[in-house]
Order: C-alpha cells, then structure tokens, then sequence
C-alpha cells in the first residue's frame, strides 16, 4: 500500500429505531379514539383538519389521526419500543377490538443505520402478543445517507 494512502478505520455503526401506534378513521374521531381507549395520544388529527395549519387554502385529512409513540430513546432496541407499546395497550384489547370495526390500526416501526448493515430481532412470543392485539406490524427501513465519491 503505498504510504500517502491512509487506512482510516469504520465508524462506529450508530442504529437508531422508534416505534408508535397508529389508529385512523374516516368515522371515529381521534377525540374518541383516546377516550374509548383512556389514552390520551402525542399526537392527534381530525378528519376535515388541515394538513397544515400553516397552507389555510392547503389540502384537509382524509381520515381522522390518533398516534402514540413508544416514549423511548431513539438508542432502545427496536424490540423494547414493541414491548412498550404493547405494555400501553395491552389493557384495551376489548376497546381495540371494537374500534377495529370501523378503524385502522397499526404498529409503525423504523429502523435505521449509519452504515447501511444492522437488524433486530422480534421475539415469537412478542409477535404473538402483538397479533393479539389486532395490529399490524409496519417497518421502515431507512438506509444510510449515500455518498458520491470525487
């Protein structure tokens, strides 16, 4: 190797994830999704609201929006904002049912890493509490950032 070339060693591979529950109508109000469940969420829209507040003349939702994240640091392995989660609801699985009749609902799950490489694993058991509770898994996957060479 010729001595003007350096060999810097790889960064430490930073993973990130974070985790929330998503339930969505065009008949159930998220004012009434929090109250049916006794759950108050980070984040709630209603159907006819503005997609931004900001855009008066912007486009308006189509469904209403009830949305609770996991509460843990983007550091937490992937897994444990599932167990959060579920550990969250696990007390409204009547309540989830019902409102399954006339919402969606899911568990919304992102990953990342700085170097493209990285997993997580999700436990059966974990899987099936999940599949108890009547939601399904999404997972977004977020690739590292590209960088073009000179």
């Amino acid at each position: 190797m010729s001595a003007d070339v350096k060999v810097q060693p790889l960064p430490e591979d930073r993973k990130w994830s974070a985790g929330s529950i998503r339930i969505w109508s065009q008949t159930v109000g998220a004012s009434e999704i929090s109250a049916r469940l006794g759950i108050t969420a980070d984040g709630q829209f209603e159907r006819g609201s503005l997609m931004s507040p900001r855009n008066l003349a912007g486009a308006r939702r189509e469904s209403s929006l009830w949305i609770q994240h996991s509460g843990l640091a983007k550091d937490s392995d992937l897994a444990d904002h599932v167990r959060a989660l579920v550990g969250l609801v696990d007390g409204c699985r009547e309540e989830l049912a019902g409102l399954s009749v006339d919402c969606e609902m899911d568990l919304f799950l992102g990953f990342g890493s700085e170097n493209g490489q990285g997993g997580c694993v999700l436990p059966a058991d974990l899987l099936a509490d999940v599949a108890a509770l009547g939601l399904d898994i999404v997972l977004d996957l977020y690739p590292p950032a590209t960088v073009e060479d000179c």
